[in-house]
């Protein structure tokens, strides 16, 4: 009676196991498949999406097996590969290590190289001093298209580079309305100074146009630009208000001191900006202000830029820019 009882037990027992080992045992991803984890998903969005993907058998196995092992928190962006049948553990400790087969690169409209740098090295693409460097003695700021990019995970700094300036001259191409172009270097670089001004001053793309329409209106006059976006690339950071002294330092971008362009672009500007400064408005506009709601009042002769400036921008800040010819 003992053996048969023994018998079932140990039946039962093995049954069991077996069946656990059924229910558990991974999906099998018979082609490598690439799963991208967005930036901010929770570790409950994860489970759901790895189920959908077919990478685990069970959500709340993944959650549970996540919150015993404290990494709920820890659970990393990126695209990861999948290839046959992935142990849940190691389904985990692939999104806590990020051993992410392709990185997903986000650049956004206006990033100067400097902010490129810092986005590369925190997705642990290239260091932001290794990129700088690569930048800075190839003059690339304002060529390196601002877009979603994907890079393997070992690359260099040339591959990334290269794809952003590629990127750069398609749009270009595209924008301008030729396949090839058949202007200079010259001729390109002042569109994009262009374009790199209206990308940091506007802020309506309905105004992009316009404000690319007073920057070529100011140079035809040989007035100087007197825009503060300038001034502040040459100071290396933003204000929400220049002061006197800013107005004073001695940099060719400091377009308060010095006519015509700045010697280069001081941002990376989007396909809205170069289309504007490659098909500016008609206007006999030249100067503008900034409302403070994210819209500017144009003027055309200097009295009514001074009574705008009455109107728009707060008097009472002392020792701040409240210049005659202030443009912005």
């Amino acid at each position: 009676m003992k053996r048969n009882l023994l018998v079932v037990i140990l039946v039962v027992f093995i049954g069991g196991w077996i069946l656990i080992k059924l229910i558990t045992v991974p999906p099998l991803v018979k082609e490598a498949k690439l799963v991208e984890v967005p930036e901010g998903y929770t570790a409950v969005e994860i489970a759901h999406l790895l189920k959908r993907e077919n990478i685990i058998r069970r959500v709340s196995w993944f959650l549970f097996l996540t919150h015993r092992m404290r990494v709920q928190e820890k659970l990393q962006s990126g695209i990861y590969e999948f290839y046959g049948r992935t142990p849940l553990k190691t389904v985990i400790k692939k999104l806590v290590q990020g051993q992410v087969a392709l990185i997903k690169i986000v650049i956004p409209e206006g990033a100067r190289c400097q902010e490129i740098g810092s986005i590369l090295e925190k997705k642990k693409v290239i260091t932001q001093k290794d990129f700088l460097e690569y930048a800075r003695q190839r003059g690339l700021e304002g060529f390196l298209f601002p877009d979603t990019y994907i890079f393997p995970i070992k690359v260099t700094v040339d591959t990334v580079v290269n794809r952003m300036i590629e990127n750069f001259y398609k749009q270009f191409a595209s924008c301008y309305g030729q396949k090839k172009l058949d202007l200079t270097e010259k001729e390109i670089k002042k569109i994009v100074i262009v374009a790199s001004i209206v990308e940091k001053e506007a802020q309506i793309d309905s105004e992009r146009p316009i404000i690319a329409s007073v920057v070529f209106n100011r140079l035809k006059k040989r007035l100087p630009l007197q825009i503060c976006a300038t001034v502040e690339y040459a100071l290396g950071t933003h204000k929400s208000r220049l002061s006197l002294l800013d107005l004073k330092i001695n940099s060719p971008y400091n377009t308060y001191r010095y006519r015509g362009l700045p010697p280069g672009p001081i941002c990376n500007p989007g396909k809205k900006s170069l289309l504007a400064a490659i098909h500016p408005a008609r206007t006999d506009y030249l100067f503008f202000v900034t409302r403070g709601d994210g819209t500017h009042h144009f003027s055309r002769t200097y009295d009514e830029h001074a009574n705008a400036i009455k109107i728009y921008l707060d008097k009472t800040v002392s020792g701040e820019t409240q210049l005659s010819n202030t443009v912005d």
